[in-house]
Parts: structure tokens; sequence; C-alpha cells
């Protein structure tokens, strides 16, 4: 189809306010993922040293929404890799902005990166991004966490309480994260590293105005994790332990 002019935002994270407001009215399950969510979600990850530009933009849509958000890319003037598409759309989508701007990567139903977060049944709440605990997964799941990954996982922290409450959307839900890391001994395994991680870079590099204590978010998380319900298949899973690779180290796809 051809590409009408639009009202792309020459800023990408204005651009992604406004595309992830697109999804929510037009009541699709779709919803923005990755650093511009958290931009989008956190007032701490703004200003100061966990502040970063961003060039690219991620968003998740289940299966069945796919050609429908397809076409709401399409009406809003961004180009499809049609190669790619056509090689990895079952799970993936790129797009590309005019003029190379910026690109917008689509993963389909989940989140496959170091483990695999299901995000099928979690993208219809009132917020444009995926929820706030679905985000600080996506950040903790990765086996090579940096820097960049840490600084959004404390802003998260930083700026939103834990609690056991899965459907105020202002909040970071234990009740999600037990689910999740219950179920996953090697997503647990790696959360928990991470943790220690996530201590060490705060200790570092605090947030002087946080909202919220990040040092006792995270032992309440540590808490949290471990007080989790196991499933059987984490306990049988937890008795190989670090013998067997429990992460995956995906490849960067190339466009």
């Amino acid at each position: 189809m051809d590409h009408i002019a639009t009202d792309i935002l020459p800023d990408i994270r204005d651009e992604a306010g406004r595309l992830a407001g697109l999804a929510l009215d037009s009541g699709l399950p779709a919803r923005l993922l990755g650093g511009l969510a958290i931009w989008l979600r956190c007032p701490s990850v703004r200003t100061g040293p966990y502040a970063r530009a961003y060039a690219d933009m991620d968003f998740v849509v289940t299966s069945r929404a796919k050609p429908a958000f397809k076409d709401l890319l399409d009406a809003q003037g961004y180009l499809p890799d049609k190669f790619f598409n056509g090689l990895h759309g079952e799970t993936r989508l790129y797009y590309q902005a005019p003029e190379d701007r910026w690109s917008i990567d689509v993963v389909i139903d989940e989140l496959k990166m170091s483990h695999r977060l299901d995000l099928r049944d979690r993208l219809d709440g009132p917020s444009p991004t995926v929820t706030l605990a679905d985000l600080l997964l996506s950040k903790l799941q990765v086996w090579e966490i940096n820097r960049k990954d840490l600084g959004d996982a404390l802003c998260l922290l930083a700026d939103h309480r834990l609690t056991e409450d899965d459907t105020d959307p202002d909040v970071i839900s234990r009740q999600r994260i037990a689910a999740v890391l219950g179920a996953d001994w090697g997503f647990h395994h790696t959360t928990s590293r991470n943790l220690d991680k996530l201590a060490a870079q705060w200790a570092e590099t605090p947030l002087p105005a946080a909202s919220h204590d990040v040092p006792a978010q995270i032992e309440l998380l540590r808490q949290t994790i471990d007080d989790a319900p196991k499933t059987r298949g984490w306990r049988m899973r937890s008795r190989i332990g670090e013998r067997v690779r429990w992460y995956e180290t995906p490849e960067e796809v190339g466009h």
C-alpha cells in the first residue's frame, strides 16, 4: 500500500507515546515495551544519571492482532522491512521511520531473550505500555545485563511501589513476578543474580530524589521471588543447577 503523509513527531520519545496511545485508543492488544516504555512511565529516567538517548522503539502485540497493528503502522507512514517480515513474521516484525530516523521492533505474543516472558494475556490493561511488573521482568531477565538495563530497572523501583496488587497500573505487582519466576528456575536464577547487580549499581549511583526506598524494594523483590510457590518443573530444574546452561544468548537478528 502507498504510505501517506502523517503526523510523525520529530522526537522519538514523543512519537513512541503517540503510537502507543493510538494502539490503546484503537483497542488493540499492543503495548509499548523496552526503554521508551520506561521513559513514558518513569520520571526519574528522564534526567540525572540514568537518562539516555533512544534509537528505536519496541512493541509487543498478540498474534491475532498482528494484521491490525501492521495496518496501523502502515497508515502512520512507517515502512516495513518486507524481507525480514516475510522471514521472521511469525515472531517478529521490523519497521523503519521515513528517512531512517528510527526503527520499530515488534515482538509477537512473547519476549524471548535470555528467558521467555509470555505477554499474550497481558496486553489489555489501561496503560499504553506493558505492566510495570512485566517491564521490570523484561530488564531483569537479561543475563548479560548492562548499565542501561540496570538503570532502567532502578528507575522503575525508584518511582513505583512493589505491592501484591495485580490490578493497579501504577504499581509493580509482586503477584505477577512471583508467578513468572516460581515457574521458571532459570529466569529466577538470572533475576536473583541481577538483584545483586542492582544493589551494587544503586550503591554506586543512587537517585537522590527517589520516591521509594530502592534498597528496601530490592530486598522485598528478593523475598518475593524466594518465597514464591515453585512448580514441579522449577524444583526439578533446580536440582541440575548451573551444570546445564539456564539462559539463552540470542544473536542480534540483522535487518
